[in-house]
């Protein structure tokens, strides 16, 4: 049910629950974090601020209510985990979370869980989390692929040069608008393993083309960081994504062999 997808009225409250939010959101503490003194990085946040989502409604307007939500939302993180501050790719979550019809503070509590519960460690200034996924996510990709694999490495072509977006925006980035809140909705119910699984049906999806017609990195990686849109409708990623079995046991493993290769 729901790797057909959410119904859109119901989807706010599905990902405040799903992700842990409810319990750890605490009564008044964002109005406190939000009128707190300005921090350094809230340079960086208003810059990036209007490069998030500018052809939606809701954020096409740099007086809109959007727009400032968003930026109301990240300065609180900001003084929220100060270990992170903010990181680009942070606003995609939160943008989809305002579209998806989360209040701005229930947004705010959202992101916070699905930060602590789901991708820990992505936003830190060293990246670690992202490294260790993108590494397993080469080690599944050469255990379902070995040629695609084998051709990715002799170019050159390295998960974190292309995966990189993809984890970072949990594909809000790379995939159209219809599957990337499929891809949302399976990944609040089942959790981080669903991460892999839309990167290899991508790669299950792309692979004749990019063993064919990619022979250069440069070729790689301009289709991967652009993957066409027809090519990864909501449709077939997701039944792509279904057929990739991969067990919750097997990626820990890999986590825990990445994370002490480091």
């Amino acid at each position: 049910l729901v790797q057909a997808g959410v119904p859109h009225g119901a989807r706010a409250q599905f990902y405040y629950v799903l992700s842990g939010a409810a319990k750890i959101e605490q009564t008044g503490e964002y109005a406190r974090l939000a009128g707190q003194e300005p921090l350094p990085i809230y340079d960086v946040i208003e810059r990036d601020v209007a490069r998030c989502y500018p052809d939606h409604v809701m954020f096409a307007d740099a007086d809109g209510a959007g727009q400032r939500q968003l930026r109301r939302i990240l300065r609180a993180y900001a003084q929220y985990n100060t270990d992170i501050g903010y990181c680009q790719g942070m606003g995609r979550l939160v943008g989809l979370f305002l579209i998806s019809g989360l209040g701005e503070e229930r947004a705010f509590w959202v992101l916070a869980a699905t930060i602590r519960n789901f991708i820990p460690r992505y936003y830190e200034s060293d990246l670690a989390g992202l490294r260790e996924h993108t590494a397993v996510f080469e080690v599944l990709l050469h255990e379902r692929n070995p040629r695609l694999a084998s051709h990715l490495a002799e170019q050159g072509c390295d998960a974190l040069m292309y995966a990189t977006p993809w984890f970072m925006t949990v594909f809000t980035l790379s995939l159209p608008w219809p599957a990337a809140l499929r891809v949302w909705d399976w990944f609040m119910y089942r959790g981080t393993k669903v991460l892999f699984r839309v990167a290899l049906a991508i790669t299950d999806l792309a692979s004749s083309y990019l063993l064919d017609a990619c022979p250069t990195i440069a070729e790689l990686l301009g289709f991967l960081l652009h993957i066409p849109p027809a090519l990864v409708d909501a449709d077939s990623i997701v039944a792509a994504a279904t057929r990739v079995k991969i067990s919750e046991r097997h990626v820990e493993r890999l986590v825990q062999r990445a994370s002490a290769s480091r």
